[in-house]
């Protein structure tokens, strides 16, 4: 055993910078090409309110700052509202949010997601299905943040080409959005973004 020791001793001298090097590529494959598409830097604000400022690349390349602040003013259940109701064994919880921001940032189309005390994420396209049967239901894609009559200004996801709001956005509004969870869940905390990989985190206020 001594022997072979000796004789690879060489060898085995370079088994420690050799796992660090691959170690090293693996880090920059995650930092620069996964966690950047994915919902990976989270701003904890451990209160109902909280402000989420992030740098993004708009659709025209151009380099923006975005920055919001973000309020979760109610949360109630319901087993119907409006035209949606949660599938079997779920129930609705509807959130109402207050957003203030600059009204020339760019802020439609967000995500917004409810978690349990396990950290399990319920978002609103799952879950719901029509209050009515028969009736036609189409679960939402995006949550729109802005207010539908002055949205602010928008950036076209083909062309790039900005286009301005109708009506001047309000520097501060409300939004709400439906989230389907199980009947026996309770939700803890909301999570909020707009472009990967920065959000925000929130908690619920006490009901």
């Amino acid at each position: 055993m001594t022997a072979w020791w000796r004789r690879n001793r060489r060898w085995l001298a370079l088994i420690v910078p050799l796992l660090l090097l691959a170690l090293a590529a693996s880090s920059f494959r995650l930092v620069t090409l996964y966690l950047p598409w994915e919902w990976s830097r989270p701003t904890v604000a451990d209160a109902t309110a909280g402000t989420l400022r992030q740098h993004f690349t708009g659709f025209d390349g151009e380099r923006r700052l975005r920055e919001v602040r973000v309020e979760v003013v109610d949360v109630e259940t319901h087993e119907s509202y409006a035209e949606a109701k949660a599938a079997d064994g779920g129930v609705l919880w509807r959130v109402v949010l207050e957003l203030e921001a600059d009204p020339e940032q760019y802020l439609d189309g967000c995500e917004v997601e409810l978690t349990d005390a396990d950290g399990t994420r319920y978002d609103f396209r799952s879950g719901q299905v029509p209050a009515e049967e028969g009736a036609y239901f189409v679960p939402p894609i995006l949550v729109p943040c802005v207010p539908e009559d002055a949205p602010g200004p928008t950036l076209n996801p083909l062309t790039g080409e900005p286009s301005p709001s109708p009506v001047t956005r309000p520097r501060a509004w409300r939004e709400q959005v439906l989230i389907a969870m199980p009947r026996d869940v309770t939700p803890t905390a909301l999570r909020i973004g707009w472009s990967r990989p920065e959000y925000l985190v929130l908690r619920l206020p006490v009901t």
